[in-house]
């Protein structure tokens, strides 16, 4: 998933649908190298006013061939729905199974604090997340920090970067040369109330 949570979530009792696709080049140096294309799939739905919950399937092409990658539960919190004002915040949390091609699974609980700080037309989003194993990693705990800058064009257009990266093991920090960090050029458009676009194009920051 390439996401930066904010605070935004589906209103009560009514339900949402996401999909995000991204072509990812992997390296000669790698196992499995080329192209591959993926795609998430969810179905939110608003339980209250403050909280969501979620599904999702992680599906994959690549040579010709398409998987299942696995899926997540998730339930998001936000104390205020929609707030104004200068600080934002809120809760992700996530089990996820992930299923390699070739290769092994995953599964891991992920906790997401959402930060978010607005000044006039700019935005800041902060995700310092935490990823806890449960099986598939040699590492029981990982941070896995993202955030996201954003300006406001207009009321419904916005542009901005989007910076992901993990740092594991959580108590002996990789150097920034030995991380898989990715940055992303993001450009985003609300289509009309229920519907809106989100544009990135990334690459790995060590490269």
């Amino acid at each position: 998933e390439i996401k930066v949570h904010d605070e935004l979530i589906v209103s009560e009792n009514e339900s949402a649908v996401e999909v995000e696709t991204n072509l990812h080049q992997k390296s000669n140096s790698e196992p499995l190298h080329g192209t591959f294309f993926q795609t998430r799939l969810e179905y939110a739905y608003g339980i209250s006013q403050n909280s969501e919950i979620s599904i999702n399937a992680f599906t994959s092409v690549y040579s010709g061939n398409t998987y299942l990658n696995g899926g997540k539960l998730a339930y998001m919190y936000i104390p205020e729905h929609d707030e104004s004002g200068i600080f934002h915040y809120g809760i992700k949390n996530e089990i996820n199974y992930i299923k390699a091609i070739g290769g092994g699974s995953q599964t891991f609980i992920e906790i997401t604090p959402i930060l978010a700080f607005q000044l006039t037309d700019w935005r800041l989003t902060l995700n310092p997340s935490l990823d806890i194993y449960l099986s598939g990693n040699t590492e029981t705990y990982v941070l896995a920090p993202s955030a996201k800058l954003q300006y406001e064009l207009s009321k419904d257009t916005f542009i901005g970067a989007e910076y992901y990266s993990e740092l594991s093991p959580a108590g002996q920090l990789s150097s920034f040369s030995q991380r898989p960090d990715m940055a992303y050029l993001i450009f985003d458009k609300n289509i009309d109330k229920k519907s809106n676009l989100n544009f990135g194009i990334g690459q790995s920051t060590h490269s």
